[in-house]
């Protein structure tokens, strides 16, 4: 065919040879020239070399470029063959990472949702555009580095920044129950505490069993499950327990998270003139949390042609904190985002009972008491019962406030309200009220432990 005029402007408008996208395998494949199974650039790219001159068909390639069967291969087929590989819903071949970023991701990027953004990246330039929004100037240049020129000549980059916006991601701790009930919140750093010759290590969570070992004072003592009153300690390679009166905490355990995510591209597919990408969670062997994540997807340029990518990433996020308690933030804020911390500033609340502004009863609510004691620094069992429970939840916990009673010095009954907080299967007992008056151990105690108070529970007050 010889009409250069008419044959430029069908061209023109036909996608060039490297932008399109691969017709699925199937037997016969209309459009497919090469014999390769598909229809896509490739085939294109022979159409057009024939109809402007520059290459030839054998006789059955020519067979089956006539698409439109008017027995002739010239540019009406190029543009059918156009139009069927666009017209055509494929999957495509891709190659892909995740990279889990801790730092250089901006507020654009934590406000981001998890199905919104994702770019299809041709060039170096398109990729600084692309992930500027997000990315600290440092970090992009990595990514420009990493996909240069030389990338982009045979690829297109499918890119998606994921924030995981959960704050219980960050601040919410796992804790285990060994099966003596000794449990992970005692796990850290810690050292001696008026000791003057040594501590011993026991065979059991009793000073009547054997010592085994003995630990100078000052020594640094690693713990991994304790119950407030013994801890499961190791010291010079010999392992056992060693009674926590006579210990302090020095440092916390990094902190393990319960949630670590990663993502994997699950699919790319074309439908619709766009790339649909599909994604999804997976258990990482990372243990790093990261909050930000960059999906890097490669397809091959000439597999490439389509009006924008729709990506549909599926995470397992926690649910934000539905608890709203300004006053508990901000006592954490000030201790520490920590449940021991949150139990002592509690516990540490001085003593306000027995008065006609400060009721025992249950006719007032957890969120009453806990504002008392949060505004006015005072307040009975109740107030310290409820200003824990609040810091509690903010912090992740199963926690609740429970009213009942308790043996009072005549023999009788009263009034008295503590907490329960559930970690695995054991139920504990976090009682600030009974720490404060007794100056013993009210933090992760169980019901019926030696030492503690007999208690009664008749309500749960949230």
């Amino acid at each position: 065919m010889k009409h250069h005029k008419l044959l430029g402007l069908l061209l023109a408008a036909a996608i060039s040879a490297g932008n399109l996208l691969p017709v699925s395998a199937s037997a016969a494949v209309t459009g497919d020239i090469n014999g390769d199974g598909s229809a896509d650039s490739t085939d294109l790219s022979l159409l057009q070399g024939y109809v402007l001159g520059k290459s030839e068909l054998t006789q059955a390639q020519t067979k089956t470029a006539d698409l439109n069967g008017d027995g002739k291969t010239d540019v009406y087929d190029v543009v059918k063959l156009r139009k069927t590989i666009l017209a055509s819903d494929r999957t495509i071949k891709f190659t892909s990472v995740t990279d889990r970023l801790t730092t250089g991701y901006t507020d654009a990027f934590k406000k981001l949702g998890v199905n919104e953004g994702g770019s299809a990246v041709t060039s170096v330039t398109e990729l600084k555009t692309a992930l500027s929004p997000y990315l600290s100037e440092a970090v992009v240049n990595n990514y420009l580095t990493k996909y240069n020129d030389a990338f982009f000549a045979q690829s297109v980059l499918l890119v998606k920044p994921v924030f995981l916006t959960s704050s219980n991601y960050q601040k919410k701790k796992i804790y285990t129950t060994a099966e003596c009930g000794c449990s992970t919140s005692y796990a850290g750093t810690y050292t001696t505490k008026n000791v003057t010759s040594y501590l011993n290590i026991r065979t059991d969570h009793s000073a009547a069993t054997e010592s085994i070992g003995r630990i100078p004072p000052n020594a640094i003592i690693p713990v991994s499950y304790g119950n407030g009153q013994w801890a499961h300690v190791t010291y010079n390679g010999v392992s056992g327990y060693a009674n926590m009166d006579y210990m302090q905490k020095v440092s916390e355990p990094a902190p393990s998270f319960e949630f670590i995510p990663d993502v994997k591209v699950d699919s790319v597919k074309y439908s619709g003139g766009k790339l649909n990408i599909t994604a999804s969670e997976f258990k990482s062997s990372s243990s790093d949390f990261a909050p930000a994540i960059l999906i890097q997807t490669t397809v091959s340029k000439k597999d490439y042609y389509a009006g924008g990518t729709a990506w549909t990433v599926t995470v397992t996020q926690p649910p934000e904190n539905k608890y709203d308690y300004p006053l508990a933030k901000a006592r954490l804020d000030a201790v520490g985002w920590d449940l021991q911390a949150a139990f002592k500033s509690a516990a540490a609340t001085p003593y306000y009972g027995q008065k006609p502004d400060m009721p025992q009863t249950t006719d007032y609510s957890l969120e009453w008491y806990a504002d008392y004691g949060f505004t006015n620094g005072k307040g009975n069992c109740y107030v310290m019962a409820a200003m824990f429970c609040e810091m509690g939840r903010l912090l992740g916990y199963d926690i609740h406030l429970i009213s009942g009673k308790v043996p009072l010095k005549d023999g009788t009954m009263g009034a008295h309200s503590w907490t329960e907080v559930k970690i695995g299967d054991t139920t504990y007992v976090c009682d600030p009220d009974f720490a404060h008056e007794t100056g013993n151990n009210g933090y992760m105690i169980t019901y019926g432990q030696s030492g503690t108070w007999r208690y009664v529970k008749e309500l749960v007050m949230d």
